[in-house]
């Protein structure tokens, strides 16, 4: 296959010659033609070994940007010439004029030649690798009406040619082909504007002036300019400048917030309002936009469970219709001897049954269903997900960190030695856990300082140990009420300090437990904490059930346990120590703490927090809607089109010719198209 491409961002040779021995470099790729000065990239491949989202994506992770391609506008004027030939050829058949049939011919003959090209192409392609593609139905259908009529013309065979037939087949198909393909498109570019910088080049200031560079060539220390409406490309802290950064496509959140020296920003963010100077803290491949990015790609690259069956029953559909096209033929042949109403019929059968919807189906409702989840602040990292949501009827939630602030503060403490806070802000170091960072800051604003121990290491879920001495919970029937925690020091078992501990409940954490419910879903609240603590917030959020004093390593049993009641369970998490629990559960949600998402280990990570849980599972519900639509109107479709293609109820005046065959098979492309981009409208309603 050959591709042309333009490519924004080359300024020099060197530019083009970095796009083609990267390009040179991928297996598949035979021939690779870069102009730097027309901004042009033309790329002969094998689609068996690499596809064109590839190639793009390659040049995109140089830092260019790849613009829609030259070859849309051939496609485009291919399939008006081939409507408008169609339309000529039909005119012939009731307007007759000399030699008419021969200017047919010649019409017929250029659209199924240059028409026709690409499904003989999509054939090629697909036979050689074993499978039996939609194209090669398409291939058959045109080629046997168009061989048809050619043969009728030199009067090899009996019969009239019927040149309208390939030319409204080829008109039909490339066009429903090409509005699916918008479609699709259109969503790519939709993931495309959310996840890549819209510039390549950014403002860096150097010795007080400006000078332009590729966002990729940007080392950490350096200070960039952003002006209002400049998507920030990379992560950073303001060092100068005040303006209002709005995070919604990340985050979700709609209000945009004000920056100053000192805060940071994220990649992907939009300056709204004001100046900011920059200071770069991370590379390009290091951001919090360019990670998404990866996992969105990821994502896209996996097809689900009911794709993979889709695929499947589409590659033997074919060999079945192609049989049964030939029977079809047979039949009519042998019991009318009609061979020209033999060979319509069969060939009605051949594009009729074309499942193109049914390989449309699932895929353009995830890639729409993930664009939209993006635009919400929820990163869909398993496409399999929405084949999920319908089925869980129970929702377990982690406490700490997830439905609470998790910045712990201590509210009181007991030294029983002098030198325990040093102790303490030492070992406290060996921990990211929120209690550990409460207590450390606590002990450091104390004074502490740090000091010498040996065999210090971390006990996930338990606390810190380094030698004879263990800090961890504490455990007392005196514990004042409005305690959360209580944490020890302990030197052989003797207590050296107690640290008294509360955290704070999320704002939205009420509105989401009651959302939840509200879905006809059970609520489970899980925690490690004391029972009377556990009880207070599951009381106070509305939960059905709750279980208290749950060690990290047991909550994966919790799960398991439900799971072996029946149920189907989602849990949500904040990735931090329920890991397992996560990885359990039937569908996992993340909250995600800082900007490394990359740790995360859920199916689904809730940018925004967990405000946006009720909404995942209402979008994840209307996808997996849309899909199951999408596929019962292809078998449907099918079910009806088939026996009246094949002429099963003719008697009765009900048949297809093969050109009404191929306008209703585009027309189910186009309705499940037109059906999975109201997936979009209606998540906005």
């Amino acid at each position: 296959m050959r591709r042309t491409l333009k490519v924004e961002g080359m300024t020099c040779v060197n530019c083009a010659r970095t796009i083609e021995i990267a390009l040179r470099r991928k297996e598949g790729v035979k021939n690779v033609e870069v102009s730097f000065e027309l901004g042009r990239v033309k790329v002969e491949f094998d689609e068996g070994k690499v596809s064109e989202e590839e190639i793009a994506r390659t040049i995109e992770e140089l830092g260019y940007r790849v613009l829609e391609e030259d070859s849309g506008k051939r496609d485009v004027y291919i399939l008006i010439f081939s409507g408008i030939s169609a339309l000529a050829i039909t005119f012939l058949m009731f307007y007759p004029i000399p030699y008419g049939l021969y200017v047919q011919f010649l019409l017929s003959t250029i659209v199924q030649v240059f028409g026709g090209w690409k499904f003989y192409r999509g054939s090629y392609s697909s036979l050689k690798n074993g499978v039996a593609g939609m194209d090669v139905l398409v291939s058959l259908g045109t080629t046997g009406a168009y061989a048809y009529s050619v043969l009728a013309l030199l009067g090899v065979i009996p019969g009239t040619p019927f040149f309208e037939t390939n030319t409204f087949l080829v008109t039909f198909v490339r066009g429903g082909r090409f509005i699916e393909e918008r479609a699709k498109k259109r969503a790519l570019r939709l993931l495309k504007s959310l996840l890549t910088a819209q510039h390549s080049e950014v403002s860096v200031i150097e010795d007080g002036n400006e000078v332009r560079k590729n966002v990729r060539e940007l080392m950490k220390g350096e200070v960039i300019v952003c002006r209002p409406g400049d998507l920030i490309p990379i992560d950073g802290v303001v060092v100068k400048g005040r303006g209002y950064v709005s995070e919604a496509v990340l985050t979700g959140e709609p209000e945009p917030i004000l920056k100053e020296p000192g805060d940071r920003v994220i990649s992907g963010s939009i300056l709204e309002d004001g100046l900011l100077e920059i200071r770069v803290e991370a590379s390009y491949e290091s951001s919090y936009l360019s990670k998404i990015n990866r996992m969105v790609e990821s994502a896209l690259s996996e097809k689900p469970k009911v794709q993979r069956i889709a695929d499947t029953v589409s590659h033997y559909f074919v060999q079945i219709v192609v049989i049964v096209s030939a029977l079809t033929f047979f039949i009519w042949v042998k019991f009318t001897g009609n061979m020209e109403q033999a060979v319509q019929f069969s060939l009605a059968v051949l594009v009729v049954s074309c499942p193109c919807a049914l390989g449309i189906a699932t895929p353009l409702a995830v890639v729409v269903g993930i664009s939209e989840a993006l635009t919400k602040g929820i990163l869909v990292k398993k496409p399999s997900s929405f084949e999920i949501f319908p089925k869980i009827d129970t929702v377990v939630f982690d406490k700490t960190g997830t439905l609470t602030e998790g910045r712990f503060q201590v509210v009181r403490y007991e030294l029983r030695s002098s030198d325990a806070l040093d102790i303490v802000y030492t070992m406290e170091t060996y921990s990211n856990h929120p209690i550990a960072r409460a207590i450390r800051e606590f002990a450091e604003k104390q004074g502490a300082r740090k000091i010498e121990l040996a065999e210090c290491r971390e006990k996930v879920g338990r606390g810190v140990e380094c030698g004879e001495y263990f800090i961890g919970e504490y455990e007392d029937e005196n514990i004042p009420e409005d305690v959360w925690k209580a944490v020890a020091l302990r030197r052989n078992g003797e207590v050296l300090a107690v640290f008294y501990l509360k955290d704070t409940l999320r704002q939205e954490a009420k509105f989401v437990v009651n959302e939840i419910k509200r879905m006809g879903l059970t609520a489970v609240l899980i925690s490690g904490d004391r029972t009377e603590t556990t009880k207070f917030v599951a009381r106070e959020l509305g939960f059905d059930s709750f279980m208290a004093e749950v060690k990290p390593e047991e909550k994966k049993e919790v799960v398991k346990s439900l799971q072996e009641e029946g149920l189907r369970v989602a849990m949500v998490g904040d990735g931090v120590n329920d890991a397992p629990a996560l990885a359990q559960s039937d569908l996992s949600f993340a909250v995600p703490h800082g900007v490394d998402i990359t740790k995360q280990v859920g199916d689904i990570v809730l940018l925004s927090g967990i405000t946006k849980l009720p909404e995942s599972f209402k979008l994840g519900k209307k996808v997996n809607n849309k899909i199951k639509q999408n596929l019962a109107w292809a078998f449907v479709y099918n079910l009806i089109g088939i026996p009246v293609a094949s002429g099963l109820f003719y008697k009765f005046g009900v048949y297809l010719k093969p050109e009404l065959a191929g306008l209703l098979m585009a027309l189910s492309s186009v309705t499940v198209v037109a059906n999975t981009v109201l997936l979009r409208a209606g998540s906005r309603g």
